[in-house]
C-alpha cells in the first residue's frame, strides 16, 4: 500500500515527523516502511528552510525503492535555472527576477556547488507522472490527451536536459501538455474583462477545476485553489471552452499544487488533492491509500515542525 504525500517545499522536519507518525523507520538507506511506500507529488524546493535536506531525504527513499516521486512546477523552475542550452547559456537567465523566483533554493544551492550539481542531476531523472497499482499521480492535472502526447514525445518521462531545452526554447502542443501536467489549467480573462480580488487587485487569470465542464457555472464555481474569492456570477457562454473531462469511472488521481489548507483531500470520488499548503501556514497532508474508494477519513495532517527532531 502507499502513502501519497503533499507538497513539502523544504520543510524537512515536518516531513520526518510525518513519516515517523506513519510507522516509517530511518535506516542506512533512508526512511522505509515494512509494508508501505511513500509517493511524493512534487514541489520539494523553494519557500522552506531546508531544501538540500528535503531533496536528499526523498532521493534516498526513491533510490532505495521505498518511495516514488514526480516533479512539480517548482522543480521545473529550478532545473531550468541550472540547466544550459547547447550554446552554454542557462535556459533561465541568472537575473534578479529569476533568482527571486527560486530565492530559498538559490540561497542554499550557491553554498555548495558539488552538492547542488548532484541533486540537480537526480531531479532530472524524476517522472512527470506515474501510473501505479490502481491509481495515478501527477503534480497538478491529469489530462489523458496531454499524458499520451508526452509519452510519445518524451518517452523517458522526465525533465532531462533535452526535454528542458525543448520546453524553454519552443512553444506548441508539447509545451502546452507539459505545462498542463505541471501547472494545471488556468482561465485567462479577455483584456476587456476586469475582475478584482478581495484586495482590489486586478486578476487576469485564475486556476480552474480541470475535471468539470464550465458551461452554466459561475466564476466562483469553476475556480480551484486560488487565494482570492471570485465573483459568483455566471460565466458568459462565449468565454466557456470545452475541457476534456476526467471520467468518474477512471483510476483515482492524486495531485498537489493547489494549496488547499484544511480543504485538502478527495474533491471527487476518484480525485484527491494532498496539498494542504504547508509552505503558507498550513499542514503537510498525506492520503493513506489502501486500494479502496477514496475516503476523507484516510487523510492525515501534520502541522509544521519548526525544530529538528531529537533522536533518543
Amino acid at each position: 500500500m502507499y502513502d501519497i504525500i503533499g507538497d513539502i517545499h523544504g520543510e524537512v522536519e515536518t516531513l520526518k515527523h510525518m513519516l515517523l507518525s506513519l510507522g516509517y523507520v530511518e535506516g542506512e538507506e533512508g526512511y522505509f516502511h515494512p509494508k508501505r511506500k511513500a509517493v511524493f507529488v512534487g514541489d520539494f524546493v523553494d519557500r522552506g528552510p531546508k531544501i538540500f535536506e528535503t531533496l536528499e531525504l526523498v532521493q534516498k527513499m526513491v533510490i532505495a525503492g521505498n518511495a516514488y516521486a514526480v516533479v512539480g512546477n517548482h522543480e521545473l523552475n529550478v532545473l531550468s535555472f541550472y540547466t544550459k542550452d547547447s550554446d552554454g547559456l542557462y535556459l533561465k537567465q541568472h537575473n534578479l527576477k529569476n533568482r527571486t523566483q527560486i530565492k530559498k533554493t538559490y540561497e542554499e544551492f550557491k553554498l555548495d556547488k558539488p552538492r547542488r550539481k548532484a541533486i540537480v542531476k537526480w531531479l532530472r531523472t524524476l517522472p512527470l507522472f506515474l501510473e501505479l497499482d490502481g491509481f495515478r499521480v501527477v503534480h497538478a492535472c491529469w489530462d489523458q490527451q496531454a499524458v499520451d502526447l508526452l509519452k510519445k514525445k518524451n518517452p523517458k518521462n522526465c525533465l532531462n536536459k533535452k526535454f528542458l531545452r525543448k520546453l524553454n526554447l519552443e512553444t506548441g502542443d508539447v509545451f502546452d501538455a507539459a505545462m498542463l501536467i505541471l501547472k494545471g489549467r488556468d482561465f485567462s480573462m479577455p483584456s476587456d474583462l476586469i475582475l478584482k480580488d478581495d484586495y482590489g487587485f486586478k486578476r487576469t487569470s485564475f486556476r480552474i477545476k480541470w475535471w468539470e465542464p464550465m458551461n452554466g457555472k459561475s466564476f466562483r464555481e469553476i475556480s480551484f485553489g486560488n487565494k482570492f474569492l471570485l465573483p459568483n456570477y455566471t460565466l458568459p457562454p462565449q468565454l466557456s471552452f470545452d475541457i476534456p473531462i476526467y471520467p468518474e469511472d477512471e483510476k483515482a488521481v492524486f495531485f498537489g499544487h493547489y494549496c488547499l489548507g484544511n480543504a485538502a483531500g478527495p474533491v471527487r470520488n476518484n480525485l484527491c488533492c494532498v496539498d494542504a499548503c504547508l509552505a503558507n501556514g498550513g499542514s503537510l497532508a498525506v492520503y493513506c491509500w489502501d486500494g479502496l474508494p477514496l475516503d476523507a477519513k484516510k487523510m492525515i495532517w501534520v502541522k509544521k515542525i519548526k525544530k529538528a527532531l531529537v533522536k533518543s
